[in-house]
């Protein structure tokens, strides 16, 4: 059973992260990578209480690590959402409010 659901915003992120290591890297380091943080959504859905709280954001947000980027989601009924995918290395306020 699947314990996450993700969010049309998360979706938007994965694909820039995707066409930006595409670009850079070529679409199997791209795909690999993107592989590689979509393989963590099972994990928090599984655990959702792993990850930081960021009441800083919004109340209820939890960040999740995943390489370089930074899953945020949210408790939901039986699983969490994805809310957002963020390379880490970005300023995670600025982020959020774009």
């Amino acid at each position: 059973m699947k314990r996450y659901r993700v969010s049309k915003a998360a979706e938007r992120d994965l694909d820039l992260i995707f066409l930006y290591w595409a670009e850079r890297a070529g679409v199997e380091v791209a795909d690999r990578l993107i592989d590689a943080v979509t393989d963590r959504f099972w994990l928090v859905g599984e655990h959702p209480g792993a990850g930081i709280a960021c009441e800083d954001i919004d109340r209820g947000v939890r960040c999740f690590a995943a390489g370089m980027h930074l899953i945020y989601y949210k408790r939901m009924r039986g699983g969490v959402e994805i809310l957002h995918v963020f390379d880490g290395r970005r300023d995670q306020n600025k982020a959020w409010k774009k």
